[in-house]
């Protein structure tokens, strides 16, 4: 659905977030070349290189990367408005679902924000591992989901890159020479896998302390000092510490968390409160 703000623009964040204009115009139904020519006048009106051909498509030159952040706040200010002026009219029920970090973070003021706006309508919360999440989305039982992966899903509204770090309770010790005692989500979990291949990697002795099937288990053994995990920069209780560089663990991959419309079409109450979500991670 077409917003206030101008097509070149949404048509810059599209390219931006897909890297390509094929990828860019299936997120936005337009064809790679009307891409294309709405690029290259946003680059005449502002006088800038917006995006410079990489090896793997198109990447953001020194301007872009400075316009992006300002785009993305547009789009979701927009996309606010929209629904804002549409608020009356909002009514009905919207199945959300999202991991555990989003739940304990950021959940209760987007709910907040929303409820505010839209009082009609009835939010269903589903808060699962990240596995469960993906497959209601792939079964159609969800309408709007954050999933957690190393790639943009391919139905994503929006991705946010979260870097990965290693945490533990302060002043946790560790000698290099001995183990080093981990506390691990069970499989599958894409933040155990690259915690175990980072350090088998730079052949790092360590031991699963503790494991479990649930985010908040895993951070409570964390702040009793069982040992550290690993997990993305959201989420994580203010009484656990960054503990890489302290304790000179390796760097771990990022991940990218993606907004994803799980229905056909965008009705009026999905996409309101998608534009909530979208305006609580741009803040994180």
């Amino acid at each position: 659905m077409e917003g206030l703000v101008h097509r070149y623009l949404r048509a810059f964040v599209a390219l931006a977030e897909q890297g390509t204009l094929a990828g860019a115009g299936g997120s936005l139904g337009r064809t790679p070349s009307a891409v294309s020519l709405q690029i290259s006048a946003l680059e005449h009106r502002l006088g800038r290189r917006l995006f410079v051909r990489g090896p793997r498509g198109m990447v953001l030159a020194p301007a872009g990367e400075l316009l992006l952040a300002h785009a993305r706040q547009m789009l979701a200010l927009d996309a606010a408005a929209m629904a804002a002026v549409r608020g009356a009219a909002v009514q009905g029920d919207v199945r959300f679902g999202m991991p555990q970090d989003f739940a304990s973070s950021r959940l209760a003021a987007t709910l907040q924000r929303f409820r505010q706006r839209h009082a009609g309508v009835r939010v269903h919360a589903v808060i699962e591992r990240n596995n469960v999440i993906v497959r209601q989305v792939q079964e159609r039982q969800l309408d709007l989901a954050l999933l957690i992966g190393r790639r943009r899903h391919e139905l994503a509204l929006a991705a946010y890159l979260r870097p990965t770090r290693w945490f533990a309770a302060p002043g946790l010790a560790w000698k290099r020479r001995a183990p080093l005692p981990l506390v691990m989500l069970e499989e599958p979990c894409i933040y155990r896998d690259d915690a175990l291949k980072a350090l088998r990697r730079e052949k790092l002795p360590f031991e699963i302390a503790f494991t479990t099937g649930s985010v908040p288990a895993m951070w409570a053994a964390v702040q009793a000092g069982t040992g550290v995990t690993a997990r993305m920069d959201l989420g994580a209780p203010p009484d656990v510490a960054e503990a890489g560089p302290q304790l000179g663990l390796p760097r771990l991959p990022a991940t990218r968390l993606s907004l994803v419309k799980c229905q056909p079409g965008m009705v009026d109450v999905v996409e309101a409160l998608a534009a909530v979500v979208r305006a609580s991670l741009d803040d994180s």
